[in-house]
């Protein structure tokens, strides 16, 4: 699947951004390829990306807990967190099979949120969706994934792409 068609399909991207910027964003997204095994990220590092998985599966760990957090695969996001907020992974995820992903990086993000800042509160409002998805799924314990409140997110958001208030 191409990154166009992937994106589309994505509510993170589909749901904030307009037709043109989802084109622009898929343009600019690059496809990295992993093998079973591999480490795509590891929790505590620094990072300002995200993955998008394009086919292949995922587990999701977190230090504390004695097992996986989550498996995820085509159309699901990880890292969302360090590309819309600048912050340290808060997951490792491997590989359980071979993976094809599309990484959007902060550079890739920023002109199209230079040109509609309304789209922070849209990004944050997304990611409260999502931290409600998963405690709905994997009960308490993933808040450390998460900043508390939107507010918050935003505010982190804003600072990380160079855009103060």
């Amino acid at each position: 699947m191409d990154a166009k068609s992937l994106l589309a399909k994505v509510p993170l991207f589909a749901e904030v951004l307009s037709p043109a910027d989802l084109d622009a964003l898929a343009l600019v997204a690059w496809r990295e390829d992993f093998d079973r095994g591999a480490v795509l990220m590891r929790e505590g590092e620094p990072g300002n990306s995200l993955l998008v998985i394009a086919s292949g599966d995922v587990s999701i760990t977190v230090a504390g807990r004695s097992q996986t957090v989550a498996t995820l695969g085509p159309g699901d996001v990880v890292g969302e967190m360090s590309l819309l907020a600048g912050a340290p992974r808060s997951a490792t995820v491997a590989a359980l099979r071979p993976v094809v992903a599309y990484r959007i990086g902060k550079a890739q993000l920023q002109p199209i949120l230079g040109h509609s800042p309304s789209l922070y509160e849209r990004f944050a409002e997304m990611v409260e969706k999502r931290k409600a998805e998963l405690g709905d799924i994997y009960g308490p314990g993933l808040e450390k994934l998460y900043f508390a409140s939107r507010a918050q997110l935003v505010s982190a958001m804003r600072s990380f792409f160079g855009k103060a208030g």
